[in-house]
């Protein structure tokens, strides 16, 4: 059964898209959103959140040490995560192959996530 597109999804979802470069959390989707919106609650913006993610209308960034981000830019690109701020920037898709061994796994999906220091902690470590 398909699910209705209610005003309220679109709303977030035009909130995600509005934090473009962000990467926000939910929590932080939910802020914004609550700022025009106080009557859509805290547990409706996560659940729309996760439902947009499993049917690739966003995309949902699993982070280590952090909390799930999301992007409403779903073309492909890859990230880049400041090891110092936690900062999360868009970077040009990196090209993969297939590995020839998969360990039994049947792939479905490829995440590249690079690290490294963002400009603004790279100019704090300089001093």
């Amino acid at each position: 059964m398909e699910e209705r597109n209610t005003l309220q999804k679109t709303i977030i979802h035009r909130t995600l898209c509005n934090m473009r470069g962000q990467h926000p959390t939910a929590t932080a989707v939910y802020t914004e959103v609550h700022k025009d919106h106080p009557t859509i609650s805290r547990s409706t913006v996560y659940r729309v959140l996760a439902r947009m993610a499993e049917e690739g209308k966003i995309l949902r960034l699993e982070l280590a040490a952090s909390d799930t981000r999301y992007d409403g830019q779903t073309m492909p690109h890859s990230h880049v995560r400041c090891r110092v701020c936690g900062t999360v920037a868009d970077i040009p898709a990196v090209e993969m192959r297939a590995p020839s061994a998969t360990a039994g796994f049947t792939l479905e999906d490829c995440t590249v996530i690079s690290r490294g220091l963002c400009p603004a902690c790279r100019k704090a470590e300089a001093f």
